[in-house]
């Protein structure tokens, strides 16, 4: 989806994240994201219609005045999707008892690593979703 901002536009970004690691990191992001700034807040609330990407590193949000609802909803609408379709794929691959068996056990523990991330993931985004209604 393409966003209306000018991809040359600096804005300022905040990452809820109860990793304290990530904030020895902030100046390298804010160049990957040729951000005007980086901000580390593990408390953060965001107000509803804040653009959200749930990321390993936790949730990253987009310090805008007021987002565009209809257009995040929209967003957030795929992003749960796809995610939604990804977590189908690998609980099926481990319902799938041959592949169980015939797997390293290091492929199934990191596939069931993978529905625990996907789930939680979507959790993030379903609840970021409500927050629009």
């Amino acid at each position: 989806m393409a966003s209306k901002l000018p991809s040359n536009r600096k804005i300022a970004f905040i990452l809820r994240s109860k990793d304290k690691q990530i904030s020895e990191q902030t100046a390298a992001l804010s160049r990957l994201l040729n951000a005007q700034e980086v901000t580390l807040n593990p408390s953060y609330t965001a107000s509803p219609g804040t653009p959200v990407a749930i990321t390993p590193l936790g949730e990253l949000f987009i310090a805008v005045a007021a987002g565009d609802q209809a257009r995040e909803r929209e967003r957030l609408d795929k992003e749960i999707a796809r995610i939604g379709d990804e977590a189908r794929i690998v609980e099926t691959k481990l319902q799938n008892n041959a592949f169980v068996e015939r797997a390293p056990a290091a492929v199934v523990e990191e596939h069931r690593r993978r529905v625990e991330d996907l789930n939680a993931q979507l959790a993030k985004l379903k609840q970021a979703r409500e927050g629009l209604n």
